[in-house]
């Protein structure tokens, strides 16, 4: 019985799934698994304690018994009590052989179990060196992405710079453009002064397609003639007065750029002529009661119920004359032959003057 004892002691020591686990050099093992490696071991270890007290126990009972003959023993020992022993012994025995079982049972599951933990803690590991490895990778793409917009900016800056210095070079050329300008305008300002004293004409203002003129009529008594000049191309040109003229030439009021200053000359010359007819009748519109017909070169006077007709001749006042030619009533017209102020030129005005003072 000692035998067989100390043989199943053997087995159970040699079982190599009793054996703790050896930690390897470099493995790292979490405190959760080792505390409930810790709690497992320490219940198979009482279950162990046990088991090993019932075998001291029995160990002890058969050293006992072997020292003890059956033979010298108590014959008289009652055969039940004998029988209770072995049944006794035998239940000890099951039960030992049960938990041995057991404890067999349970040490696969529990490799298993801490198998499965060491899978999901690489498992862990893994994510979290993935996880690391993402976070690199995205650290990297957004320093490569400010790096990227950084050097965009930095050569939208220097666009920004190089088209500062062609506005600036080209602002200096418009200024040497407006020096020159300026020069080129006061060379015809000085010019145009000159034609004023020689000629009597001046320059109101400029404009792209145009300029505005003050032509004199050589007399103070007489307001200047504004004309405005305006180029309907490049190689043409047209000329509209401000104030009705009498009689004013087509041929004067259009023609070739080329032929300008001889046009503006020559109606210089013709508004000499006729500033005088002009300033006059400005006068006489504001004390009779007159129509001015510059086409026909009439002028019409309504006095009661008669409308006098006068026709003022080319070249007034210096060469040409006044003359009435018609004088009408409401329904008849009157004979204008005997009708002549006193004078041998009466002027417009002595003519207005005369037949204002009819009945």
């Amino acid at each position: 019985m000692a035998e067989a004892a100390q043989r199943i002691l053997d087995s159970i020591a040699s079982k190599p799934h009793l054996n703790l686990p050896q930690k390897e050099e470099g493995d790292v093992i979490s405190a959760k698994v080792l505390v409930h490696y810790s709690k497992k071991t320490c219940k198979k270890q009482k279950i162990l304690c046990n088991q090993l007290q019932v075998l001291r126990f029995l160990l002890e009972f058969l050293q006992e018994a072997s020292t003890v003959g059956w033979k010298d023993s108590n014959p008289k020992l009652p055969n039940k009590e004998m029988e209770m022993v072995r049944q006794k012994w035998k239940g000890l025995k099951s039960e030992y052989l049960n938990k041995v079982k057991e404890v067999e049972e349970l040490l696969p599951q529990l490799l298993e179990k801490m198998q499965i933990l060491q899978e999901k803690k690489n498992q862990l590991e893994a994510s979290l060196q993935r996880y690391q490895d993402q976070r690199e990778t995205k650290g990297r793409q957004a320093k490569q992405e400010l790096r990227e917009a950084l050097q965009k900016q930095q050569q939208v800056v220097q666009k920004c710079q190089d088209h500062i210095q062609q506005l600036k070079v080209q602002v200096e050329r418009l200024e040497q453009s407006a020096e020159s300008w300026i020069q080129s305008v006061k060379k015809d300002s000085s010019l145009l002064e000159l034609l004023r004293t020689l000629q009597g004409m001046s320059l109101v203002s400029v404009e792209d397609k145009g300029m505005v003129l003050d032509l004199y009529a050589g007399e103070e008594a007489v307001a200047p003639l504004r004309i405005n000049v305006h180029f309907t191309s490049e190689e043409q040109f047209q000329i509209k007065t401000e104030v009705s003229m009498p009689g004013l030439p087509p041929e004067l009021q259009h023609g070739a750029t080329s032929h300008i200053t001889s046009v503006i000359l020559e109606l210089q010359c013709w508004y000499r002529s006729h500033g005088h007819l002009l300033e006059e009748m400005r006068a006489l519109q504001d004390r009779f009661s007159i129509d001015w017909l510059p086409v026909e070169r009439q002028v019409l006077l309504l006095k009661d119920s008669k409308r006098y007709t006068l026709y003022v001749e080319p070249g007034y006042p210096q060469s040409g004359g006044v003359k009435l030619i018609t004088v009408k009533e409401l329904e008849t017209d009157a004979s204008s032959s005997h009708l002549k102020p006193p004078g041998e030129h009466p002027s417009l005005t002595t003519w207005l003057e005369y037949l204002q003072t009819l009945h």
